[in-house]
């Protein structure tokens, strides 16, 4: 599984490799935060559940990062597209 698959880039290469890293970064954040919140369901203890209200905003912020480099990234590669194509059209 490959996270946006459909993004392709020619100039910001770098950029969409973090943006992927930083997806299974989140994920496997938000599957931190999963765990300690079921096991602070079934132990019932305030203290047990203040690592869920840690590690959910953070894997939220991360997962959120990571969208907005590849949104970048997708704007960059769309702009150069579109302005390749202008300056082919005006070369002819």
């Amino acid at each position: 599984m490959k996270p946006y698959p459909n993004i392709q880039t020619h100039n910001l290469k770098l950029l969409l490799l973090l943006a992927r890293i930083t997806v299974y970064i989140g994920s496997v954040v938000l599957i931190i935060a999963i765990g300690t919140g079921v096991i602070a369901f079934f132990s019932g203890g305030l203290a047990t559940f203040f690592p869920v209200l840690t590690f959910t905003p953070l894997a939220i912020s991360i997962l959120f990062f990571s969208g907005l480099m590849a949104a970048i990234v997708s704007f960059e590669e769309n702009y150069r597209v579109r302005t390749l194509h202008l300056v082919r059209n005006n070369e002819t």
